[in-house]
């Protein structure tokens, strides 16, 4: 599980206790069953796609470091300015 995940988990965790001690039994009927699937639905994919962007924010952050990583590398072997390795390995 990744650092989004426990945050998603906790407010979930958070607002599943709000509910137990708020919501009175068979108010879910007074809400309509569908209406309750749909925002249940809205929450899922909601979810995905936060897990699916921290993914990708993961991996640029990792290839930003290996473009780094790459230039300084390079300058050291070139003897050349840091910030030209850079632009050359981007």
């Amino acid at each position: 599980m990744n650092d989004v995940e426990r945050v998603l988990r906790a407010d979930l965790e958070r607002f599943i206790d709000r509910l137990a001690t708020s919501v009175p039994e068979g108010a879910h009927a007074a809400a309509g069953r569908s209406r309750i699937e749909a925002a249940e639905e809205q929450l899922a994919a909601a979810y995905t796609a936060l897990v699916e962007d921290y993914g990708r924010w993961r991996l640029a952050l990792d290839e930003l470091e290996n473009v780094w990583a790459l230039a300084v590398w390079r300058a050291s072997f070139a003897e050349e300015p840091v910030e030209g390795a850079i632009r050359r390995a981007a």
